[in-house]
């Protein structure tokens, strides 16, 4: 159990968020299991990978989405599917996701990151099961985020109003710290990798947290107090919004910041590309 002071007012989106934080760690083991296990390490070499890769990632999303629903209590389950907290808790992730993985081109460009999945099921140069699979993991991060800020706010005095409005900034960089810790780490180097992990540690760390500074006002506002009542229709809305906001934030990060510090290639595609690239060397170290 969490303080209250750190869990929402809504009923629906509490018991959301406390279904989230069960099944990460459930998440989490099946994920280290398949990644640490060699598993792509067999389905790049088979006729049915691309299924196994799906089943994979598509089959967590279906669980977490199941698993809220059943979660939910009678007051949510009483509404129509769309007008549920957990619902338009997904429906935000999915978009985020889904469009996060398409415009995957700054992370080929500025992080020099290379996929080695062997996939024959492919979007816009991006595996196709990490579209559903990256909708598990940040809805996990947003969860955290959340109650990270509303554990923060809980400590700030309510007349210091602007400093409780930004109080979530330094978790942002804090998760995105997380997140290309957990992504960029030398055991599942031979199906994901930087050219150069300690740039994208700390590079990638700012894109990510930047990410997130923009986003996570868009999110955390659905149904946050008891009588918030989002649409689905405002929900689709601030998510396209929000990925407006990280379209802005790359660009400016690709034509003015980046090349300050590495070699922007316009136009690279670090999928399969295993000649010449940091898929074919040695594992790396951290240290």
């Amino acid at each position: 159990m969490i303080p209250a002071s750190w869990s929402p007012e809504h009923p629906g989106k509490a018991a959301a968020e406390r279904w989230y934080l069960i099944f990460t760690p459930i998440w989490g083991v099946v994920a280290a299991v398949v990644m640490l296990g060699g598993a792509p390490l067999v389905w790049r070499g088979v006729a049915w990978g691309d299924w196994a890769y799906m089943a994979f990632g598509a089959g967590l999303w279906i669980a977490l989405l199941v698993g809220g629903a059943l979660s939910a209590p009678a007051s949510e389950r009483a509404r129509p599917w769309w007008r549920r907290s957990h619902s338009k808790i997904q429906a935000w992730m999915l978009i985020f996701a889904c469009l996060g993985n398409y415009y995957s081109e700054y992370f080929y460009e500025i992080l020099h990151m290379h996929y080695g999945f062997g996939t024959g099921w492919n979007l816009h140069s991006v595996p196709l099961f990490l579209y559903p699979l990256t909708a598990v993991y940040f809805t996990t991060y947003s969860t955290l985020l959340n109650i990270g800020a509303r554990a923060l706010r809980a400590r700030i005095p309510a007349r210091a109003r602007r400093l409780r409005a930004l109080a979530y900034l330094p978790l942002c960089f804090v998760v995105a710290g997380l997140e290309t810790l957990l992504n960029a780490n030398p055991w599942i180097h031979e199906v994901f990798c930087y050219d150069d992990l300690s740039f994208a540690l700390g590079f990638g760390t700012l894109m990510y947290g930047l990410w997130f500074v923009v986003t996570a006002p868009l999110w955390a506002w659905i149904d946050e107090r008891a009588e918030d009542d989002a649409s689905l229709r405002q929900t689709l809305i601030t998510a396209l919004a929000g990925f407006m906001l990280v379209l802005c934030v790359n660009e400016l990060v690709r034509e003015w910041v980046a090349p300050r510090f590495t070699t922007v290639e316009r136009g690279a595609v670090g999928l399969d590309d295993h000649a010449g690239s940091c898929l074919a060397e040695p594992r790396p170290r951290w240290w």
